[in-house]
C-alpha cells in the first residue's frame, strides 16, 4: 500500500520519501509473494467502484512498466445459492461481466474441480490473478523514476506531531508538512490514538502439489482462482503461479499477533482445513500429507474487515491507510490515489468513503465477510 500510494504522490507531482523498515524484498508484512487474488465480486456493493477504478489504475501501471500485472483467468466463488445469487446482483448492478453455474456445471467446465449440486458457484470473468511481486516492482521502479526516495531498511521509531510533522527512524529525523502512514500491522504502535484498533494475524499460506491435470491450474488455461465459503470456513485458492506444478491453497483465518512476533509454529488447523477440503473437491492437488511449502502473510483485521481510509481525526496533516483485512492489494493503486487527493485537499467525490472513516461506529453483531 505504501508503494502505491508513495507512487501516486509521486505522479501528482509531490516530492515524496517512502521509508520502509525491512530490507527490500522481505516477507514480514503482506505484500511479498508472486500471486493475489484480483476481482470485482464482492459480498458488499461498497467495494465495487474502488474495484472497477483500480482495473483502471493497474491497466494504466501495466502500460507505463512495459509489465504483466495481472490476468483475468477468471475468479470462482463457490458457496450455496442464496448467497451466490446475492453476489451476481451486485455484479449485475454495476454491469460486471459474470456467470452463475451449478456444481455440475462447474465440475464439467473445470474437470480439476469436483463439486455436486449443493454448491453453486459465481464466475466473475473480469477477476483472476494479480502478479504481486511484478506489481510491487512496477510501483516503486516508477515512483523512483520521477524522483522519489526508497529508504529500505529504516524503522519509524516515533512520529511527532505538529505543522511540521517530525518522522524519528533508525536513520535519522525527517520533516514534512504532510504525512500518509500505511504501516499495516504497525499501524497502532505509530499512531496509537486511533479510535479503532487494527489487530494483526499470522496467516498461513500453503502450497500443494499439482499430482494430475496440470495444465487445468495453470492461468494461461484459464485455470480460475477460487474464493470458497463452505458455511463454516472461507477458503482461497490460486493455480500454478508462486511455484511451478503447485497451487496456493488456504484458510482466510489467522491468529491474532503482535505484528514483530510471528507464530514460530503455526497450528496444525492452518493446513488441515484446507487438506480436508482439497481432498474432497480438488483430487488433482495432493493432501495426503502436510502442504510441499508452507510461508505466512500477516493481515491486518479491523473489527468489521472494511477498510480505514481517512485523514486522522487528531491531525490534519496525518492521513491513514489500513485495516485491509487480506484483501486490500488489488485496491492499493486505488488507495493511493485516493489518498493523495487527501494530501492536496482535492475531492474523492467519486468515491463513497463513509464506510472506510477512522470514526466509523461498527456493529460489533454483524459478520464481516469477504
Amino acid at each position: 500500500m505504501g508503494s502505491c500510494t508513495a507512487y501516486q504522490l509521486s505522479k501528482a507531482g509531490v516530492k515524496t520519501l517512502l521509508v520502509e523498515q525491512f530490507p527490500r524484498g522481505h516477507s514480514k508484512g503482506s505484500s511479498h509473494g508472486a500471486s493475489r487474488i484480483i476481482r470485482y465480486a464482492h459480498t458488499s456493493p461498497i467495494y465495487l467502484p474502488l474495484a472497477k477504478d483500480a482495473y483502471e489504475e493497474w491497466d494504466k501501471l501495466a502500460e507505463e512498466s512495459g509489465k504483466t500485472l495481472y490476468r483475468s483467468c477468471g475468479m470462482l466463488w463457490l458457496s450455496d445459492r442464496a448467497s451466490t445469487l446475492e453476489r451476481a446482483k451486485i455484479l449485475k448492478q454495476y454491469n460486471v461481466e459474470h456467470e452463475v453455474l451449478t456444481g455440475k456445471q462447474i465440475s464439467e467446465r473445470y474437470p480439476h474441480l469436483s463439486y455436486d449440486d449443493n454448491w453453486f458457484g459465481l464466475l466473475d470473468k473480469r477477476g483472476g490473478v494479480s502478479y504481486a511481486d511484478r506489481c510491487l516492482e512496477a510501483a516503486q521502479e516508477r515512483f523512483m523514476k520521477r524522483g522519489g526516495v526508497l529508504k529500505f531498511g529504516e524503522e519509524v521509531l516515533n512520529i511527532v506531531h505538529g505543522e511540521l510533522v517530525q518522522v524519528v527512524t533508525s536513520g535519522g529525523v525527517y520533516s514534512t508538512k504532510r504525512l500518509v502512514v500505511t504501516a499495516g500491522g504497525w499501524l497502532n504502535q505509530l499512531l496509537p490514538n486511533l479510535p479503532h484498533i487494527v489487530q494483526a494475524h499470522h496467516i498461513g499460506v500453503n502450497f500443494w502439489n499439482v499430482k494430475g491435470n496440470y495444465d487445468f491450474f495453470k492461468p494461461e488455461n484459464n485455470s480460475p482462482t477460487l474464493i470458497i465459503n463452505d458455511g463454516v470456513d472461507e477458503l482461497f485458492m490460486i493455480p500454478n503461479v508462486d511455484y511451478d506444478g503447485k497451487a496456493k491453497f488456504g484458510i482466510h483465518l489467522g491468529v491474532p499477533i503482535h505484528p514483530s512476533r510471528p507464530l514460530k509454529t503455526p497450528p496444525e488447523w492452518m493446513h488441515s482445513i484446507s487438506a480436508k477440503h482439497i481432498t474432497e473437491h480438488i483430487p488433482d492437488l495432493d493432501a495426503s500429507s502436510v502442504p510441499a511449502i508452507r510461508d505466512t502473510c500477516l493481515y491486518t483485521m479491523t473489527h468489521d474487515n472494511d477498510f480505514i481510509i481517512d485523514r486522522h481525526p487528531d491531525y490534519d496533516n496525518v492521513f491513514i491507510g489500513g485495516g485491509f483485512s487480506g484483501t486490500g492489494f488489488k485496491f492499493s493503486l486505488t488507495v493511493g490515489k485516493i489518498l493523495t487527493r487527501m494530501v492536496l485537499g482535492l475531492s474523492n467525490d467519486t468515491f463513497d468513503l463513509t464506510p472506510f472513516k477512522a470514526t466509523r461506529k461498527i456493529d460489533p453483531n454483524v459478520k464481516a465477510c469477504l
